[in-house]
Formats: structure tokens, C-alpha cells, sequence
């Protein structure tokens, strides 16, 4: 194999291209969805020091109160809104937060999967995977928690299980003590609960290694008990001692449990999940080949049975209850968390193929091992994605997401100085400065769609104005309002407007 000079070399080089394709052309696209939500509450607090949305077209706080809101994962806003101490609060700039987080998840890849294989290899192949991942990119060059929140949630995972399986090899007596008669390793202790403290201020889904946790506990059990015949061992403790614990939690604090309860759905099929785990891969039966074998692999090699076990459940059971339970929208960004053991799998099973070669070809030396390995990098990962038309690189007219640079551009460059704005009003970091009077019709938290009466109120108390709304926004949009500005609402037809958003104009 390789020396450790060769060996962190190519490491070194894998975090640079990793991180190459995070900053590559990082402020090409402009902000989309709850991008504005991040950078609002980021720069509200940079000027004020308190959690409260900032209103960029007023240079103002926003009148309205989402407390909620702007303080979400304000630990990974804090990060935005030191930087605007050095720099202006550009595209760049605010996702640059993401992009350290995602290259931070380039090492953790390396470090949690060479623990859980004890294979230097499979570490550097699972940091290469993530490092040419789709997802990671995307959610890498976006201004949201979930690049912070995947290294947290991989790291806290390890710790749990390190916690559970981790043989104690320090001096300290009551800890050896603890770990030889209970199993268990106290050493991890201040990790979960420092980890898991910050993986669910991150997000919820965190709540997801519970359930992981049971999973795995149940199975040990049958394991042992099979080999045994015996119900007294750790896993039975620490199933009774869980059970015990939600008991007491349902009667203590149900609402607790009604509000994890409420989470969930019997039964849903949100089967769209399967494609989106697997869309870093240009062939998805190649992909799933590589994972079971990567299981098979280490199930089948000495003391690495659990860590299999591990890997095997903190992939499928968050996605089969991602698809069969969530009671949520369909989202790539709540499965993003649990691709980190679908790829340490995966890389296992690209180890296990190289080695296979290997020992099939001795006469050809270590050159079998690493042809395998190259070969599987150059038709596994979805290259293609680099390539397409529109991606996280580049944004035309038929991009998913509308260009809202460009559109409010062309609306500053062309709005008279009595015009009103009808728009989602958390985008307006694109018309800074202006001053405009803006009508919000709402989003999520509107308990009733934006109707025809209040289009013609705004309308008739304003001599000229403009309704701006993307497709994403119908939902909030009452249809008569859609048909009606269709109709009688100047519709704008420029090259800087086009995509999925409607811009049009009156004048009365």
C-alpha cells in the first residue's frame, strides 16, 4: 500500500478539489428560497445584535416579528454575520460558511470512516465520494444549516456508537471499571452529549438517532441472546432503561411525545427519496452493488460486525421512515444527513472489490487494487451533473430556481419613483436601498391565500405599481389573483425576467 507520505498527499489533494468545487463561481447564482431567510436574520443581527430579520430595502430591522425564524441555528448564522465584520454581504460571502462546513465534512468522512473500518483506505475513498458528491456540493454552496449539520449529526453518530461498543484502553479506574462490567465507554460521554446538544439546536432530524439507536439495540439483543441464551447483557439494560424513560416522558410531558408523534404518518409513500440518496451516482444499481458489498465486507471481516450493523442501520432505517412515516414535504435536504453511511458503505465495497482483484491477480502486484479503484471512480460518480446546462455553477431561464438578481435588477432599473411592489417581501436583500413600499402576500405561515380583493384594494390605492411572483409562490396565490393579473396586469417579457417568474406592471 501506499506509504503515509503518499498517502496524506492524495489526501491533501482530495481536500483541494473538494474544496474547489464548493468555491468554483460560489456567487454566479443568486439566492433562492430560504437562502434569504439565512441572510436576512444573519445580517439583522450583524447590525444590531439581536435576532431579528434585517429589512434591506428599508436598511432597517423588518416590521415583521418571526422570532422562531431568525433565531433558528443561530450558531451557524453567527458564523455569517462575522464575516460581514471583514466583508460585504455578497453571495459569496454568506456561503462561504457552508463551504468551510463542507470541507470540515471532507475530513470527518476520512476520520469516522477509517474508525468504523479500521481501513486508512476506505477513509480516503469515503472523503473522495464526498468530495465529488452532488449533494455535498449543492448543500456545500447554499446558505443553510444542513452543510453544518452533516459532519455534527456523522460525528455525534460515531460518538454513540463508540459510547456503546468502544473498548476502554485509558488508566482511570472507575471508567475501566464502568466499561468492564456495563460495556459501556465513559470516554465518549461529554462528545454525544456536546455533539447531540449541538446537532439538535442544528435541526430536529437529530431526533433520528433515537430511533437508530433502538433499532441497533433490538438486534444486538437478538444476536446475543441467540448465541447466549441469556437476556442479561447491556442491550437488555438499555432497552428497559429506553422504554422506562418514554414512559415517564408520556406521562410527564406528553406533549412532548405528541409533538414527535405528530412527525410521523401510518402509512405514506414518498418514494421520490430513493432517487434523491442516490443521485450522486451515475448508475444507481452499480451504486447499491457497491453498498451491499461494503456491508458484506464487513460483516464478514473479524470484530466488524457491528460497526456494519451500525452503518447499515443509520442508513435504512432513517430512509424507510423517511418514506414510509414523515409526515413532511418531500426534500432533499432532510436525507442530505444520513448520505455520509450510504458513502462510507460504498467506498467499503469499492475496498472490497480492489482487494478481491488483488488477491485474484497476485502476480501483478498492488497494480489489480488500484486499477479496480480507479475504474470504479471514473463510471460511479454522476459526472454529468458538471456538465448540465443549469447546475449550482451556472443558472439560465430554465433553471429551476428563478434568477432574482436578475429579475429585481431589471424592476430598480425600471420602477418610477411612485411604484409599489407585491412580492414575497423576504427576498428584498435584491432590491436594497430602494425604499419601496412592498406589500408581502405572504408564504407558509399565511393562514389564507392572497385573494383578488386585496390585489384590487393595493391596486386602487396605488397609482402604479408591480406584482412580481415565481412558481413556487402560487401556493400562496389564490387562482382568481393569477387569472386577473393575467388579464389586466401589463405582463413583462424581457430577457433579464424570464424563467419560472411572473413579473407585470400597472398603470392606472
Amino acid at each position: 500500500m501506499l506509504d503515509k507520505k503518499k498517502f496524506f498527499a492524495i489526501l491533501f489533494l482530495v481536500v483541494l478539489l473538494g474544496g474547489f468545487l464548493r468555491m468554483y463561481k460560489l456567487g454566479n447564482s443568486s439566492f433562492v428560497a430560504d437562502e434569504f431567510l439565512d441572510v436576512n436574520a444573519s445580517y439583522g443581527y450583524f447590525k444590531t445584535g439581536d435576532w431579528h430579520a434585517w429589512d434591506f430595502n428599508l436598511e432597517t430591522s423588518a416590521e415583521r416579528l418571526n422570532d422562531p425564524s431568525d433565531e433558528r441555528a443561530w450558531i451557524y448564522r453567527w458564523q455569517m454575520a462575522q464575516l460581514y465584520k471583514f466583508f460585504p454581504p455578497t453571495e459569496t460571502t454568506a456561503r462561504a460558511v457552508s463551504v468551510f462546513w463542507g470541507m470540515i465534512s471532507i475530513g470527518a468522512m476520512y476520520l469516522v470512516a477509517t474508525s468504523f473500518t479500521k481501513k486508512r483506505a476506505i477513509g480516503l475513498l469515503s472523503a473522495t465520494l464526498f468530495a465529488l458528491s452532488v449533494s455535498g456540493i449543492i448543500f456545500d454552496r447554499h446558505v443553510r444549516m444542513y452543510a453544518m449539520f452533516f459532519p455534527i449529526f456523522l460525528l455525534f453518530s460515531w460518538s454513540t456508537f463508540k459510547f456503546l461498543e468502544r473498548k476502554y484502553e485509558g488508566n482511570v479506574a472507575w471508567i475501566k471499571k464502568v466499561n468492564v462490567e456495563y460495556g459501556l465507554n465513559l470516554m465518549y460521554l461529554m462528545p454525544i452529549l456536546t455533539l447531540g446538544a449541538l446537532s439538535f439546536h442544528l435541526h430536529q432530524l437529530t431526533a433520528n438517532i433515537a430511533i437508530v439507536v433502538a433499532v441497533y439495540l433490538v438486534v444486538r439483543l437478538a444476536s446475543v441472546y441467540r448465541k447466549t441464551k441469556s437476556w442479561q447483557n447491556k442491550y437488555a439494560v438499555m432497552l428497559a432503561i429506553a422504554v422506562a424513560g418514554f414512559v415517564l416522558v408520556e406521562i410527564f410531558a406528553k406533549d412532548l411525545v405528541a409533538q414527535f408523534l405528530g412527525t410521523l404518518v401510518f402509512f405514506t409513500t414518498h418514494w421520490s427519496y430513493l432517487a434523491i440518496v442516490l443521485r450522486d451516482y451515475n448508475d444507481v444499481l452499480i451504486a447499491i452493488a457497491f453498498a451491499i458489498l461494503g456491508i458484506y465486507y464487513l460483516v464478514k471481516t473479524r470484530f466488524l460486525g457491528k460497526e456494519a450493523l451500525w452503518l447499515s442501520i443509520s442508513f435504512f432505517v432513517p430512509l424507510l421512515f423517511a418514506i414510509f412515516m414523515w409526515r413532511r414535504n418531500v426534500g432533499e435536504q432532510y436525507i442530505f444527513f444520513i448520505q455520509s453511511f450510504e458513502m462510507i458503505l460504498i467506498a467499503t465495497g469499492i475496498y472490497a472489490v480492489a482487494v478481491f482483484f488483488q488477491d485474484s491477480l497476485l502476480k501483478y502486484n498492488k497494480k489489480p487494487f488500484y486499477i479496480a479503484i480507479i475504474v470504479a471512480f471514473l463510471i460511479l460518480p454522476n459526472y454529468a451533473y458538471f456538465f448540465q446546462e443549469n447546475s449550482v455553477y451556472q443558472q439560465t431561464s430554465r433553471s429551476e430556481n428563478p434568477n432574482y438578481r436578475s429579475v429585481f435588477t431589471y424592476f430598480k432599473k425600471n420602477k418610477k419613483p411612485n411604484d409599489v411592489l407585491i412580492t414575497r417581501d423576504f427576498r428584498n436583500y435584491y432590491w436594497s436601498g430602494q425604499k419601496v413600499v412592498t406589500f408581502d402576500f405572504g408564504g407558509e405561515l399565511s393562514q389564507e391565500k392572497f385573494n383578488l380583493t386585496e390585489l384590487q384594494k393595493i391596486m386602487s390605492e396605488n397609482l402604479s405599481g408591480w406584482f412580481i411572483y415565481s412558481g413556487n409562490d402560487k401556493d400562496y396565490i389564490s387562482e382568481d389573483v393569477q387569472k386577473y393579473v393575467e388579464k389586466n396586469l401589463e405582463k413583462i417579457n424581457a430577457i433579464a425576467v424570464r424563467g419560472d417568474i411572473g413579473v407585470y406592471r400597472w398603470s392606472n
